[in-house]
C-alpha cells in the first residue's frame, strides 16, 4: 500500500508562483501524467482576469506573467489539470509580491442512471458543500450535502421532467458542473 500511495503522490501536479521581478512572476506547473490544463487568475471578487487553456495534453508549463496591469490587492492563481484544481493566493503591493501556500481540491465524481444522480466528493477543506440543479439557467432544486471529508450521496431525480439539467456542486469558492440528460 505504501508503494501505491508513493507512486500516486509523485503523479500529482504541482504549481509554483515565483516572483522574478517587482512586477513579474514565473508561473509553472509539472506532473507525470499529461493532460489538458486551464490556468486562471481571479481577483478577490472571483472575476477572471486571465485565462489560458492548453491545446493538447502537457506534462509541464512555464510562463512569465506580467503583473503590472493588476492593482494592489489579493488574487488567486488557479490551475485545473485533470480532476485536480491547484490554487495559490497572491498579494500584490507597491513593494513586493507575496505568494501563499498551494491548496489542492479534487473534482467530484458524478454518475447518472436509473433516475439516480450519484455524487462522490473528497471535501478536503471541510466546508459546506451544496448541490444545485438548473434547467435553462433557472434554479430547479438544491441540497446541502454537508461538510464531511468524504461525501457520497445519491439523489432521486425521477420527479424531474425530461430534459437537460445543469448540476453544480459548490464548495469553498469552487464550482463543479455536470450535465444530466433525462
Amino acid at each position: 500500500m505504501f508503494v501505491v500511495a508513493t507512486a500516486f503522490a509523485v503523479q500529482l501536479p504541482a504549481m509554483n508562483v515565483i516572483p522574478v521581478q517587482d512586477d513579474k512572476a514565473l508561473i509553472a506547473f509539472e506532473t507525470l501524467s499529461p493532460a489538458n490544463f486551464e490556468l486562471l487568475i481571479k481577483n478577490d471578487r472571483g472575476e477572471i482576469l486571465f485565462s489560458k487553456k492548453s491545446d493538447s495534453p502537457v506534462q509541464e508549463f512555464r510562463t512569465v506573467f506580467d503583473l503590472k496591469f493588476l492593482e494592489n490587492g489579493n488574487y488567486k492563481v488557479c490551475l485545473c489539470h485533470g480532476n485536480c484544481r491547484l490554487a495559490r493566493e497572491i498579494t500584490i503591493s507597491d513593494t513586493h509580491l507575496a505568494v501563499g501556500s498551494e491548496t489542492r481540491a479534487y473534482c467530484p465524481y458524478y454518475a447518472f442512471e436509473d433516475n439516480l444522480l450519484k455524487v462522490s466528493y473528497l471535501n478536503n477543506f471541510q466546508k459546506n458543500v451544496f448541490l444545485n440543479i438548473y434547467r435553462d439557467g433557472k434554479f430547479v432544486t438544491g441540497k446541502k450535502l454537508g461538510k464531511e471529508v468524504f461525501i457520497q450521496k445519491a439523489l432521486d431525480l425521477s420527479k424531474l421532467e425530461k430534459g437537460t439539467y445543469e448540476v453544480v456542486l459548490s464548495n469553498n469558492n469552487n464550482d463543479y458542473e455536470f450535465i444530466v440528460k433525462k
